[in-house]
């Protein structure tokens, strides 16, 4: 499980710019240690936790990939990951897809090495092509969302 969720809860968190201290609190969770152990994936976080983690953390994307990460059966009547909400979504969605963009990258070098594409490499780099168009997405999601920001001067206006 730990692998799974790549430090995402802890991401969310500190785009809110929550320490664990403070997260605790909003989140009614009893201690560090324990925030601790759901953002590692060393415990299973509740349905009921991860809408929380989504208001406190103002991340609507963390609640698409929550359902999608622990509930595969319905991740195929959900939206794909596209147009982030708020700054926490957007840099969700760029870890997102570094996640995606290593594996692809590590599986197209490998079957490309040889020069030799066999028939069952060539349907794996079809469907390497399908991610990385997703990935180019998630960034130009990512890039559109970033340039419409709204400037904000030191006092925060």
């Amino acid at each position: 499980m730990a692998d799974g969720t790549k430090l995402y809860y802890k991401t969310c968190r500190e785009q809110a710019g929550l320490t664990q201290e403070q997260a605790i609190v909003l989140l009614n969770i009893a201690d560090v240690s324990t925030l601790s152990k759901y953002e590692n994936g060393h415990l299973p976080v509740s349905p009921e936790l991860a809408a929380a983690m989504v208001k406190v953390y103002r991340t609507p994307l963390l609640a698409n990939w929550y359902v999608r990460y622990t509930n595969p059966q319905l991740a195929g009547y959900l939206p794909e990951l596209t147009e982030p909400i708020t700054d926490g979504d957007v840099s969700f969605q760029m870890e997102l897809a570094d996640d995606d963009i290593t594996e692809t990258r590590a599986a197209v070098k490998a079957i490309l090495r040889d020069g030799i594409i066999t028939p069952e490499e060539a349907e794996t780099l079809t469907i390497k092509a399908k991610t990385l168009r997703e990935i180019a997405n998630k960034i130009l999601s990512a890039a559109t969302y970033l340039e419409s920001r709204e400037v904000t001067d030191c006092d925060g206006k």
